[in-house]
C-alpha cells in the first residue's frame, strides 16, 4: 500500500470496513477484528493513526520482520485467517495496515473460543443466531435442512417414534401434537420437505441405524464407566438417532446412579447422585449442538466421583463457558433445533442451562463446571449427595432463583461475598449483582451486610440463613469471634448514636438474653453506659471510650 492509497482510507469515515487504533493491538484482539472485519466483507485495520477525523499518524514502534509473522501466523491459528500485514511509511512516521479479507459465501470466521464477531458500524459485536442461519444458508451449509435420498419407510425407526412421543410425554408436550400419526407429527416439527421427502434432521431424531451411518456417518455417541483417568470396566457405542441415543445414555448413567433418601423429607424423599432432569438438558444439548460435520462421537465418562459430557464443535454465535449461564441459546443447526424446540426437548429462551443449575443448586450440590475450545466442549458435575440443610432453604424459601442460589451456595464455602465476587459466579454484570445481594437482604432476609458502602462493603449469611445452613458450612465459625464482632458492631454504631435494647438485637442479630449479656459485658468493661428505665433506657458510649 502506499501513502497516497492510505491517506484515501484515513479520510474515510470509519465504518464496517475500516478501524483504526492509535496503538498496536495484542494478537487476539487482531484476531477479534480479523473476524469482525472479515465476516462484514472484509476490510482494513490501521494501527498507528488517530480514530477521530481528521486522523492524525502516532508513529508506531514497528515489530521486526518476525513478529510480524507471527502475528499472521496467531491470526491463522486463532481464527482461520490468512492476513496481509504491510508497513506504510509516511513523511510522519510508520504505520501498520492489516488487510482482511472476506469471508467465503455460505461460511462464518470465529475465534479459536467460537465468538462468532462482526462489525456493526464503528462497533464490534456477536452475532446473532438468525444472521449466522442466513449467512449459512446462502451455499446450503445448514446440514439438517437438507434432503435424505431413499423411500421414508426405509428411513424411519419406529422404535425411535415411540421412544421420541414418550419423550414429547415426559416434557409436558400439548397432547394433540403427541396423538397426530406419524406422517403428520414429521410435517408438524418441520422434518419433511413440501414433497413429503425427510430432512437430515428427521433422520437424525428418528431415523434408522443403518441410514444414519449411510448419510449422517459422524452421529455417533459412546458410554464409558471409568475406574481411573485412563482405565475403563464398561464401555457401549453406537450410530443411533438422538432419541435412542439419548434413552441409552440415561439407561447406562441410571444403573450406576445412587438414589439417597432422606428419611421425614415430604417434599422429595429420593435424590440419586446426578438429577435426571439436569442429565436430560446437558446430554440433549451434547447430541443436538454438536458438530455433525467432524469426525467424533458425543462421549459420556462416568468416573467414580464426577461424570463427564463432551462432544465435538466449539461453541458458536458468541457463548463462552463465561456467560453460558445467561447467554441466548445459539443452536448450530436451526431446523433440527426447531424440531427439538417444539416437542420441549429445547428451548429457544436458553432454559436449559439454568434448569441444570436449579436442579444441582437446589439440592446443595456444586453447579456444573464448562469448559470449551474450538474444536470440543466439555460439560463436568461432581458426584455428591443432597444436603438435607439446602433442600429445607429451598423449601422454606420458594421463589429462589438460580442467581439467589449461587450466592447462597458460595456463603456455605466462604465467609464472605463482595459484589464483584457475586457478578463473576452469576455470570452477571456488577450492578445486577449488588440488586440481587439486595433482594437477599431486603426482600428475603438471608443475608446481611457489613464493611460500610462502597468497594469495602460485603455480605454474609444471616442468622436465619445461618441456622439452617450450619450444617452445610465447610467453615468454622468460631464463637469468640463473633462475640467481638458483636461488640465491634455495638461500639460502632453508639460512636453516632444512643441505642435501645432492640436497636442492638436488630444489629447483632442475637437473642433478648444474647443482649444481655453482650451489654452488661462492655459495660464492666467501662466501654458503655446506660441512661433512663425500661422502654426509654438508651445505651451511650463512656467518656473515655
Amino acid at each position: 500500500m502506499t501513502e497516497a492509497e492510505l491517506r484515501n482510507l484515513l479520510a474515510r469515515t470509519e465504518d464496517e470496513a475500516i478501524e483504526c487504533k492509535p496503538k498496536l493491538l495484542r494478537r487476539h484482539e487482531i484476531a477479534e477484528y480479523a473476524v469482525g472485519i472479515g465476516n462484514a466483507g472484509g476490510g482494513w485495520l490501521i494501527m498507528g493513526v488517530s480514530d477521530r477525523i481528521p486522523r492524525r499518524v502516532l508513529p508506531l514502534e514497528i515489530p521486526s520482520f518476525t513478529e510480524l509473522t507471527r502475528i499472521q501466523e496467531s491470526v491463522a491459528d486463532a481464527a482461520q485467517i490468512h492476513i496481509k500485514i504491510d508497513i506504510v511509511p509516511t513523511q510522519d512516521g510508520s504505520v501498520l495496515v492489516v488487510r482482511v479479507p472476506s469471508r467465503p459465501r455460505g461460511m462464518l470466521f470465529h475465534t479459536r473460543d467460537g465468538k462468532y464477531l462482526i462489525r456493526l458500524g464503528e462497533g464490534l459485536r456477536g452475532m446473532t443466531v438468525p444472521e449466522i442461519d442466513a449467512i449459512r444458508q446462502e451455499a446450503g451449509m445448514e446440514l439438517t435442512s437438507q434432503l435424505v435420498p431413499g423411500r421414508l419407510s426405509g428411513l424411519l425407526s419406529l422404535a425411535a417414534m415411540e421412544e421420541m412421543r414418550h419423550l414429547m410425554e415426559e416434557a409436558g408436550t400439548s397432547s394433540d401434537l403427541i396423538q397426530l400419526p406419524d406422517m403428520d407429527l414429521l410435517r408438524s416439527l418441520g422434518l419433511l420437505s413440501g414433497d413429503g421427502n425427510l430432512l437430515i434432521a428427521g433422520l437424525l431424531l428418528v431415523g434408522k441405524q443403518e441410514a444414519i451411518r449411510a448419510h449422517a456417518p459422524n452421529a455417533q455417541w459412546q458410554f464409558r464407566r471409568m475406574k481411573s483417568d485412563t482405565e475403563y470396566d464398561q464401555a457401549e457405542e453406537g450410530f443411533d438417532s438422538v432419541v435412542i441415543a439419548l434413552k441409552r445414555l440415561r439407561d447406562l448413567v441410571a444403573a450406576n446412579n445412587p438414589i439417597v433418601t432422606i428419611p421425614g423429607w415430604l417434599v422429595h424423599p429420593e435424590f440419586p447422585r446426578y438429577p435426571t432432569l439436569a442429565l436430560r438438558e446437558l446430554a440433549v444439548n451434547a447430541l443436538v449442538h454438536r458438530d455433525y460435520t467432524v469426525p467424533g462421537a458425543v462421549s459420556l465418562k462416568l468416573y467414580p466421583d464426577r461424570l463427564e459430557l463432551s462432544n465435538p464443535g466449539g461453541f458458536v454465535g458468541g457463548v463462552t463457558p463465561q456467560n453460558i449461564l445467561h447467554h441466548p441459546s445459539s443452536p448450530r443447526y436451526p431446523t433440527l433445533f426447531q424440531a427439538l424446540a417444539r416437542i420441549r426437548l429445547a428451548n429457544a429462551a436458553n432454559l436449559g442451562v439454568p434448569r441444570v443449575y436449579r436442579e444441582l443448586l437446589s439440592e446443595g450440590k456444586e453447579p456444573p463446571i464448562y469448559w470449551s475450545s474450538s474444536h470440543a466442549i466439555r460439560v463436568t458435575i461432581k458426584g455428591q449427595e443432597a444436603r438435607r440443610e439446602f433442600l429445607e432453604l429451598v423449601y422454606r424459601y420458594p421463589g429462589l432463583d438460580v442467581d439467589h442460589m449461587l450466592v447462597l451456595h458460595y456463603l456455605t464455602r466462604h465467609r464472605e461475598i463482595t459484589a464483584r465476587i457475586a457478578a463473576e459466579i452469576c455470570q452477571r454484570s456488577v450492578e445486577m449483582a449488588r440488586e440481587i445481594l439486595g433482594q437477599l437482604v431486603t426482600q428475603r432476609g438471608l443475608l446481611e451486610p457489613g464493611g460500610g458502602s462502597g468497594r469495602g462493603r460485603y455480605y454474609r449469611l444471616s442468622r436465619a440463613a445461618y441456622e439452617v445452613l450450619i450444617g452445610t458450612l465447610d467453615y468454622h465459625v468460631d464463637r469468640r469471634l463473633t462475640a467481638e464482632n458483636a461488640k465491634a458492631r455495638v461500639l460502632a454504631a453508639l460512636a453516632d448514636r444512643t441505642l435501645t435494647n432492640a436497636d442492638i438485637r436488630e444489629i447483632t442479630q442475637l437473642s433478648r438474653y444474647q443482649t444481655v449479656r453482650l451489654m452488661a459485658s462492655l459495660r464492666e468493661e467501662g466501654l458503655v453506659e446506660i441512661y433512663g428505665f425500661r422502654r426509654g433506657a438508651r445505651w451511650h458510649l463512656c467518656e473515655k471510650t
